[in-house]
């Protein structure tokens, strides 16, 4: 396997996705800084020799937004709201696929599961992670992408 991408490469591939398939405009930011409320989780494994787990953590108002940009919609619609988990879930899924040229060789890219956690289960998680990218939209919401070793049940 190739090095993974550094923590620089992402944050410009997670900036370069937002804006370019959802509108969105954000920069690094230190930290995730996430408040005490729920956040959308989308998952993907990453299997080439080696597994990783792809990590993207967004608040609900910007995968809210990721919806309404990728649909075409209200960011107030009703429709908005009910798809923002398949919204950030497709951010994931086409974020994999550019991080899949990272890895040498064939690399199974697996199917995003997505969920809705409290804010603290997201410390724990990205900071177990190998990679991590954190960036902070205009509208000051924010997101982080992490590649962390993939743990086997």
């Amino acid at each position: 396997m190739r090095d993974l991408p550094s923590n620089e490469k992402l944050v410009t591939l997670a900036g370069t996705l937002l804006a370019d398939a959802a509108f969105v405009f954000a920069d690094p930011s230190e930290a995730f800084a996430p408040s005490e409320k729920a956040l959308y989780f989308a998952r993907i494994a990453l299997t080439c020799s080696e597994s990783w787990e792809l990590l993207v953590v967004a608040e609900a108002e910007l995968a809210r937004s990721l919806a309404a940009n990728l649909l075409g919609i209200e960011e107030e619609s009703i429709e908005a709201g009910t798809s923002s988990g398949e919204a950030l879930g497709e951010l994931a899924n086409i974020l994999a696929g550019s991080l899949a040229i990272e890895f040498v060789g064939p690399t199974r890219i697996g199917l995003p599961t997505v969920s809705i956690e409290p804010g603290v289960k997201a410390s724990a998680l990205l900071g177990k992670a190998t990679r991590r990218a954190n960036l902070v939209t205009e509208a000051g919401q924010h997101l982080a992408v992490a590649l962390r070793p993939l743990e086997v049940a």
